[in-house]
């Protein structure tokens, strides 16, 4: 036959035994936290009201130990929740200052009123707390965008990738704005580009957290068409000829290809190109010299010329 197993706490005669050691635990406890105790307390140091054209420079002091006189109840307490002194500047600070200092008696009295009124502070770590500050300044930098863009065959940007606006203003310590000469945005990505692609960019924020910069954002947009190759012949005009000498260009026409929109195909004409070759230039060892085009409408790519070398004859 199986034994029943009794819990020895429905012992009636355990009852009391219990009962009574918890009474004594809880009187030791009493008495043992009732006690006054000294003992070395730290504190964080927390700095508020700012002024707006200065920053709390790193090298101040963020923590502050005394000796604490109080009963184990309160010493729980700050054990279990670290205490903090708010240090108002706004109640020392003047204007053009780039240090404030508290006193020692000053700052005593600001601890203890962060703390129990009843509690009392010793031997405060340092005679006086000096805060430096660093004056808050500001300049304009760029912005430079990170793109991967591909694009649809026959597809092509019509010019350059805008910024908009593309510059900011960053502020910050002098200290570290001497280091910052330009801004990024997070990187667009865009694959099969056929048309003109617009987006809200979000720009990159520095590593140095005590930087601040404003927009935090810009506009990226990039102009996209399709794109044709066309080919048109184009007479060379000869620049810097010293007077009284006469050149024969061999060929005198030069042949050019380029790429151009769809929508433009139709209206650029040879009266838009103007194709020089320069006898200040000229490589007098192999006699020839290089055609250069000095006038062309905006939009092309890739442009090339068939030959690029323009052998020549002088007459005197």
């Amino acid at each position: 036959m199986t034994k029943q197993f009794k819990s020895p706490f429905k012992n009636t005669k355990l009852k009391p035994f219990f009962f009574f050691l918890f009474l004594a635990t809880l009187f030791w406890i009493l008495t043992k936290f009732s006690r006054e105790y000294t003992a070395t307390t730290t504190a964080s140091i927390n700095y508020i009201n700012i002024p707006k054209t200065t920053l709390v420079t790193d090298g101040s002091l963020k923590e502050i130990t005394f000796d604490l006189s109080a009963n184990g109840f309160e010493f729980l307490l700050y054990k279990l929740r670290k205490p903090s002194v708010d240090v108002d500047l706004r109640r020392y600070y003047k204007e053009g200052q780039m240090k404030v200092t508290i006193p020692k008696n000053e700052l005593v009295k600001l601890v203890s009123s962060h703390l129990n009124a009843d509690l009392a502070i010793n031997n405060i770590s340092v005679e006086e707390l000096s805060i430096s500050l660093d004056t808050i300044v500001s300049k304009k930098i760029p912005v430079f965008v990170k793109t991967n863009f591909s694009y649809k065959d026959g597809f092509k940007p019509i010019d350059s990738i805008n910024i908009s606006p593309d510059s900011i203003v960053v502020s910050g310590p002098s200290i570290y704005l001497e280091a910052i000469d330009f801004a990024e945005t997070i990187e667009v990505s865009e694959n099969n580009l056929d048309k003109t692609f617009l987006k809200t960019v979000e720009i990159q924020n520095f590593v140095n957290k005590k930087v601040s910069f404003e927009p935090q954002e810009v506009s990226v947009s990039v102009n996209v068409a399709e794109f044709s190759q066309k080919e048109m012949v184009l007479p060379i005009a000869v620049i810097n000829i010293p007077e009284g000498t006469s050149i024969k260009l061999i060929p005198n026409i030069v042949s050019m290809s380029f790429n151009v929109s769809v929508d433009d195909f139709t209206e650029i004409t040879e009266k838009d190109f103007k194709l020089v070759c320069d006898y200040a230039q000229r490589d007098i060892e192999e006699n020839f010299m290089i055609p250069n085009l000095i006038k062309s409408p905006p939009g092309i790519i890739n442009i090339e010329f068939d030959p690029k070398k323009i052998d020549y004859l002088i007459f005197k």
